[in-house]
């Protein structure tokens, strides 16, 4: 439904949107007889959820989806790789020109994985929720091409037959990737009410995290000038480089991603070292009024991690200066000029370092006049640009129809985030005790080849 389920999802859906929707048992009617004039509550909320293996997520950005795959490969070659984009004038026009946008772009992977979630409701004294997920991401806005490479670099030949690429200066926004797991525990009650509030629920949720991956490269500045690039039989040989680097990176990563780094590829399980340790906090309430209208708010993932596992920490503002070299991995004086552009000398893997989660609020209201169909419209917006999370707000507009008893269809549409204007279609197949859930979020940025969001979930009601 587009972001909009804030009051609408219940049980095990209300897991990461809404705790207080783990104890649901909403107000319903039935006809009146001609026995009994009478209308009568109707309480045939299922008593427990059992989900496995249920995911979602997206990746792209604002220009398309070849940008983000080409820009991060990017940002994954090493060093050396990247010494081309200024000693050689042909990489950099090609970077600039065909790589970075013309408008700042926002860049962003985001996946969710619910390994295991149970929602056991008992009558009278609330519902209980337990849920293991995993979250990877990335999250990042890329500068236009006039303020990430402005066009001030300059190329001039010397009598020699070499060439000068100067004054050349990049600018990089923060990054940041990681991958937690939540083991969180919730609980929810609602409370029957007299009048025009017709019930109320509170709920809330303790996390543990453990933090696998996180790398933060904060923004970042590289002024260089190389003088004297000429080609010679090993490679292109420089007489000068020189220039300041304003770089300020934070990285914690269990085993698994050190290994890989090194090669050993054999090193993976599903329950690594944790690079970090921390907690989060999920609360929430939603409220009934009438008989076709409910409210309801959440704060989620209040917590932070504290990374004190191979971490390193990297600020590095010095000034270099080499002469003389190749740019070849045998030439010493090259491997010394690669090793101070990725710090090697000015990191600290003694101290530890900690990030809050990604915080977001949310309220929504619905409007479900029957059992058929309802409409929703809700508000989110995150403390932090964490993966996962936007500073922008997001607001939504969805909506659920059942065609037949067993077959909701959903539509919706939002605005703001990193998609800016997405609409959004889902199907449901809802059996005796068996739920299956599908949706796609974002189509029109699907169609324009910017966004792939999907999620895919399945549970088994009793």
């Amino acid at each position: 439904m587009s972001n909009a389920s804030m009051v609408s999802s219940q049980g095990i859906d209300a897991y990461g949107v809404n705790p207080a929707n783990y104890d649901y048992h909403p107000f319903r009617k039935q006809k009146p007889s001609s026995k009994n004039s009478d209308l009568k509550i109707i309480d045939n909320t299922p008593r427990l959820q059992i989900s496995v293996i249920s995911l979602g997520g997206g990746y792209g950005s604002d220009v398309s989806m070849d940008f983000y795959n080409n820009y991060l490969k990017y940002l994954s070659i090493n060093r050396a790789t990247f010494t081309g984009l200024f000693t050689n004038f042909a990489d950099v026009i090609n970077f600039r020109q065909n790589v970075l946008p013309a408008d700042e772009t926002n860049v962003n992977y985001d996946l969710e994985l619910k390994w295991f979630s149970v929602n056991c409701r008992i009558p009278k004294w609330g519902a209980v929720n337990f849920t293991i997920s995993d979250r990877a991401g990335l999250n990042t806005d890329v500068l236009s091409r006039d303020n990430y490479l402005p066009a001030t670099y300059s190329l001039t030949f010397n009598s020699n037959g070499s060439y000068n690429l100067t004054n050349i200066h990049l600018h990089q926004s923060q990054a940041t990737a990681w991958w937690i797991r939540k083991y969180s525990l919730g609980f929810a009650r609602q409370f029957e009410m007299k009048g025009f509030i017709k019930n109320i629920s509170f709920g809330v949720t303790g996390s543990l995290v453990h933090g696998f991956g996180n790398v933060i490269t904060y923004n970042s500045t590289l002024d260089i000038n190389t003088y004297g690039v000429r080609p010679v039989e090993t490679g292109n040989h420089v007489d000068t480089i020189e220039g300041k680097q304003g770089f300020y990176s934070q990285a914690s990563l269990t085993d698994f991603f050190m290994d890989y780094r090194d090669g050993a590829r054999n090193h993976f399980n599903f329950f690594p070292k944790p690079a970090g340790k921390g907690y989060g906090i999920d609360l929430g309430f939603t409220m009934q009024l009438g008989e076709n209208i409910k409210i309801g708010a959440s704060v989620i993932d209040l917590g932070k991690i504290k990374w004190d596992y191979h971490t390193i920490i990297n600020l590095d503002t010095n000034h270099f200066l080499y002469k003389d070299f190749v740019l070849t991995p045998g030439d010493p004086t090259y491997n010394q000029f690669v090793n101070d552009l990725d710090g090697i000398d000015t990191r600290d893997t003694v101290h530890p370092y900690s990030t809050d989660m990604p915080t977001r609020y949310r309220a929504g209201i619905m409007y479900q006049p029957s059992d058929r169909f309802l409409l929703e419209m809700d508000w989110t917006e995150g403390m932090n640009d964490f993966p996962g999370n936007s500073i922008k707000s997001v607001f939504s507009l969805g909506s659920e129809y059942y065609t037949l008893k067993y077959l909701p269809v959903r539509a919706g549409v939002s605005y703001g985030g990193a998609e800016g204007l997405a609409f959004s279609i889902g199907a449901g197949l809802k059996l005796r005790y068996i739920d299956i859930d599908f949706s796609a979020y974002g189509i029109n940025n699907i169609i324009g080849n910017k966004r792939l969001s999907l999620s895919l979930s399945c549970k088994l009601i009793i």
